[in-house]
């Protein structure tokens, strides 16, 4: 069978099964499995506790096909990198990562045609104020996942506004702060969707957001703390938005000043209990 047949083919199969299996049929498949298209959405998040454990399938398969003694999720984001020769277009990395800099890294360096980027939640505050250094490295960004609202995001905002002109949808979740806020709406006016689910969301802040980001057609605040779903200027104000999600949202009256210092206390656990 001709290589473009193969490939068209392989697109059907999971990550695993190209990297792990389809190279070991023969050399038109091997050939065929390290074409650079085959490789270019790479989804690691799905599943990923059952995919990249040691005593998991896909490690069985490299130790019993290639003899590796030791799986990594690290050694696997290598060979995912080193197959798309530069042209991975989404990435959504797993949450917990083995060495969070040295992973980021890599991707900084080996994904520069970077559409969407899903990063994991929890990186160390060390690795969150690397971000406004790793941003420049994705210029063709246009969707930015942040699990957890990195402590620099004013900083990355501002990277963003500066390096990736394309850059129309966000998401993210944590305490929002007016800093936060108002970076928003300065480095990121042009945003057509926003996402802030769960989050610690003051109804001042999401009011400056609402006001400066003004081309949101999707804007999405479920099940967050500081604001009532019902509140009417709110309301009012996102009745411009095509897609306006605000439903689960509530207004509590008083947050000790420890959680409010605290930018992962508002994560899905706490707004769960809320």
């Amino acid at each position: 069978m001709e290589t473009d047949c193969l490939v068209h083919v392989f697109r059907r199969l999971a990550l695993e099964d190209v990297a792990a299996a389809a190279p070991l049929v023969c050399r038109g498949w091997r050939r065929a499995a390290a074409d650079p298209s085959l490789w270019r959405a790479l989804d690691l998040r799905h599943d990923h506790v059952a995919r990249f454990m040691p005593w998991g399938p896909l490690a069985a398969a490299f130790a019993r096909r290639y003899g590796v003694s030791r799986f990594a999720f690290a050694g696997f984001l290598t060979l995912c990198l080193s197959r798309a020769a530069g042209s991975v277009s989404d990435l959504a990395l797993p949450p917990l990562l083995s060495s969070p800099a040295a992973e980021l890294d890599r991707v900084a360096a080996g994904c520069p045609r970077l559409r969407r980027l899903a990063l994991p939640p929890l990186l160390s505050a060390a690795d969150e104020a690397r971000l406004p250094e790793l941003v420049p490295r994705w210029p063709l960004l246009q969707r930015l996942e942040l699990e957890s609202k990195p402590s620099s995001f004013p900083a990355v905002a501002a990277q963003l506004a500066l390096h990736c002109p394309d850059l129309s949808s966000l998401k993210t979740s944590g305490a929002i702060k007016p800093e936060d806020a108002a970076a928003m709406p300065a480095s990121l006016p042009r945003l057509r969707s926003l996402c802030l689910d769960s989050s610690y969301l003051p109804k001042q802040e999401l009011l400056a957001i609402l006001a400066g980001c003004t081309q949101l057609e999707e804007f999405s605040a479920r099940n967050c703390v500081g604001f009532n779903e019902k509140d009417e200027e709110v309301v009012r104000r996102g009745a411009r938005i095509e897609r306006f999600e605000i439903g689960g949202s509530r207004f509590v009256d008083v947050l000790d000043d420890e959680m409010m210092a605290d930018d992962e206390f508002c994560g899905s656990s706490y707004v769960d209990v809320m």
